[in-house]
């Protein structure tokens, strides 16, 4: 993940500085998968022309890049946290992309923690920063994003745009994956209920409460046994850190605003 610092131009929203976080775990992998069958120059080649066209996109004048460096709390919270990936094959160049981008490119290593929550602190505190990623789960962090352009074999499927999440939005986009999971990173999720259906059921809830009170009441009844605490922990799980080590629960206990 990348945090960029003051930018000398922002095409979208009207500020005069802000500080980037940029999310480099994924522009690490990424270029270690496109040159999988490559000598490594290549994957460093292609992390470095890549990280090179997003500060040309955004013009920068500082940023921070965040990188995922071993140990995640989430596994102690779930050891099945991630375990759909264990027999994924890694990438050859992976590592290299990750030593490339700390050496070079000074990105911090968060190490019992991930990327997205130093990305989540950082925007909690300055509220002019802008966060740089593609992940969707970064969108429920209130404030800028933005997200680069996605090319498939070298297509332009999506354009570089610039997103502004409001408090309400942050809500809604983490209480919608509260109820439906994330596969991805084998977080399970009430049975039926898609992103679509998720957004029907918190239609009228527009406070952090009232979509608490939403999901709390259907985890109840859609698992009597076992469905309050998957809740309480599915949202700890899935929550990005706005303080250092604060889960959601903790957050809710201690009335961390």
């Amino acid at each position: 993940m990348i945090f960029v610092g003051s930018r000398r131009r922002i095409p979208v929203y009207e500020q005069t500085t802000c500080a980037y976080r940029l999310l480099a775990d994924t522009i690490a992998f990424a270029s270690a998968v496109s040159a999988n069958d490559a000598p490594e120059w290549v994957a460093l080649s292609r992390c470095r022309t890549m990280l090179e066209g997003i500060l040309e996109n955004v013009k920068p004048t500082t940023y921070t890049l965040y990188v995922s460096a071993g140990n995640n709390f989430r596994k102690e919270i779930d050891p099945s946290y991630k375990a759909n990936r264990k027999d994924m094959p890694v990438p050859v160049h992976r590592q290299a992309c990750h030593d490339y981008l700390v050496r070079e490119w000074k990105a911090i290593e968060c190490i019992d923690y991930e990327a997205d929550d130093a990305c989540g602190v950082n925007q909690y505190y300055d509220g002019s920063t802008v966060i740089v990623g593609i992940d969707k789960d970064l969108l429920q962090i209130p404030g800028v994003h933005y997200q680069w352009p996605i090319v498939r074999k070298g297509v332009v499927v999506r354009e570089g745009r610039f997103l502004k999440i409001s408090e309400e939005d942050g809500w809604r986009n983490f209480f919608t994956q509260v109820l439906t999971g994330d596969t991805s990173d084998n977080i399970r999720g009430l049975e039926g209920i898609g992103p679509k259906k998720a957004a029907k059921l918190l239609t009228d809830c527009h406070s952090e409460e009232e979509m608490y009170t939403q999901c709390k009441i259907l985890y109840e009844g859609n698992d009597a046994e076992s469905g309050l605490s998957r809740f309480e922990r599915n949202c700890d799980l899935l929550w990005i850190w706005r303080e250092l080590g604060v889960t959601y629960s903790i957050r809710r206990e201690t009335n961390v605003k």
